[in-house]
């Protein structure tokens, strides 16, 4: 009887192992790294993308789509009728159905997940995992946050085998997923820090809210 428990108590040591170096995967590491170092060396970029948001046991489905420019820490967020600007200091969000224009100053959110942040998310706070690859090369990785009490608990990410983000998805706690789908990817060389500046002046009776 002792035998018996010490021989199941062997297995569950070893398999807690297995998990225990499984929740950061050398092989789903070296996958993100190859990814972080590709966008690395891409001076600036515009892509085009759908958000869909499903949630089963609400009923949820809603899908958009839109186009994001990101040159170093600055990025223009195209939404439908909404824009987004960040200059590296503030964030404008400018609504075109109301001609109104909110400016704030930026705060980093450490749970804020977006098309400008998802490539080197994982190297602080997640644990990681290689999933799968398929037969088109695309390898599947799970990202796990080590703080659990965050607003979701898994990100899955797409991998191209050109290093890139094909689609990511978010699970949130709540039951909401949102699922991100790259629909077109684009290297720009020509920007400048300009091209994500909003001024007001540039638009005849807008509405300005500073909350600065």
């Amino acid at each position: 009887m002792i035998y018996g428990m010490r021989k199941y108590l062997g297995v569950f040591m070893l398999l807690a192992s297995q998990l225990s170096v499984a929740q950061f995967d050398p092989e789903a590491k070296a996958i993100l790294d190859a990814m972080r170092d590709n966008y690395r060396n891409i001076e600036a970029f515009t892509a085009t993308f759908t958000q869909k948001l499903t949630n089963e046991s609400a009923g949820l489905e809603e899908q958009f789509e839109g186009t994001i420019t990101v040159m170093d820490k600055f990025y223009k967020l195209i939404i439908g009728e909404r824009e987004i600007y960040y200059d590296g200091t503030d964030l404008w969000s400018y609504n075109k159905d109301i001609s109104e224009v909110t400016v704030s100053p930026y705060m980093e959110d450490e749970q804020e997940i977006s098309l400008n942040n998802i490539w080197d998310i994982y190297q602080e706070g997640f644990k990681y995992i290689l999933l799968s690859t398929n037969p088109n090369g695309n390898q599947v990785i799970d990202l796990d946050p080590i703080d659990r009490d965050g607003s979701y608990f898994k990100i899955r990410m797409i991998i191209s085998r050109e290093n890139r983000i094909s689609s990511f998805t978010v699970f949130e706690n709540t039951g909401n997923k949102y699922l991100y789908e790259i629909t077109n990817f684009k290297e720009q060389a020509d920007l400048t820090p300009d091209f994500f500046k909003f001024d007001p002046e540039d638009y005849e009776g807008i509405e300005v809210l500073d909350f600065r």
